[in-house]
């Protein structure tokens, strides 16, 4: 059941595309705020920029186990 849940397309593009896009999305942010915070150009507390680290892990997760299952199964 899940190995299917792998193989759904979505706008002709297979879902761990699009994980692997808002990864991308997500690591981006994370690293944007990181060097807003390094810089000390905008107040923005670090925990967010945890958090945000936090939610890319998570989707690179996903997207790891999506493509593994894709491909292998």
């Amino acid at each position: 059941m899940v190995s299917s849940f792998a193989h759904i397309m979505i706008s002709g593009l297979p879902i761990a595309l699009w994980f692997g896009m808002i990864t991308f999305l997500c690591l981006v942010t994370a690293a944007t705020l990181g060097i807003l915070v390094l810089k000390g150009r905008y107040n923005i507390p670090f925990k967010w920029h945890m958090r945000m680290a936090a939610v890319t892990i998570f989707f690179a997760v996903i997207h790891v186990i999506l493509v593994i299952l894709q491909y292998f199964f």
